[in-house]
């Protein structure tokens, strides 16, 4: 295995995990049971590479034919849970304004990174199978990896999907997406694939924090 596939790998993994960390955080702050949580959690970390599966006439998907992401999305929603359970115990200690905050920080900071990976992953699919020189399809794929989990994982919840609601999102990945495929023949991968996804996490981040939303027509 080369290097480039080893932290390729890796950052999927951290994808898978940051995805299923946010479906976990929202299905508790919904009260769903333990199961609905764990879907919750599956469906946001493959629902997009399921998307993308799909454009590409990838049949089964491949998180379908091999469950492994599904189990690392398990694990992690489980680890979570505990998390979850152990804090709430120290409310004693913690407010519930803290404990508020605080699951909204690690929402929004694992929905960032799942973003940031899981479009540059996106955009590799599609180079992969030889759509490189396609730029409105390949980055259309980055970012359907990147919010087609989110996006389900919220009309679950019954809410408005972030995409079209919370600050910059989905032109974080567009911006980012864009800007690694125009630097794929000039930069070295994995540095190309690491800097896309710290400006689609920047801006992400940013955006939340400074409360920057696109124009909204007011009725």
């Amino acid at each position: 295995m080369t290097l480039f596939s080893t932290i390729y790998s890796f950052l999927e993994i951290i994808g898978t995990i940051a995805f299923a960390v946010s479906g976990t955080v929202i299905g508790i702050n919904h009260r769903l049971d333990i199961f609905g949580i764990l879907t919750m959690s599956a469906v946001t970390a493959v629902g997009g590479g399921i998307i993308r599966d799909v454009c590409l006439g990838v049949i089964p998907p491949s998180s379908l034919k091999s469950p492994d992401y599904i189990i690392i999305s398990a694990i992690a929603s489980i680890l979570t849970m505990i998390i979850a359970l152990l804090t709430r115990k120290r409310r004693d200690s913690l407010s519930i304004l803290k404990i508020s905050q605080l699951y909204n920080f690690i929402l929004v900071l694992s929905d960032a990174i799942g973003l940031g990976i899981f479009t540059v992953v996106g955009i590799n699919s599609g180079i992969d199978k030889g759509f490189n020189h396609n730029l409105f399809f390949i980055v259309f794929l980055g970012v359907v990896t990147g919010v087609g989990g989110g996006m389900i994982r919220d009309v679950i919840a019954n809410q408005v999907p972030m995409i079209f609601r919370e600050n910059i999102y989905a032109v974080s990945c567009i911006i980012g997406g864009t800007l690694y495929v125009v630097l794929f023949p000039y930069l070295n991968h994995s540095l190309n694939m690491l800097l896309a996804i710290l400006i689609i996490v920047t801006i992400r981040l940013i955006s939340e924090k400074m409360k920057i939303n696109l124009p909204r027509i007011k009725k």
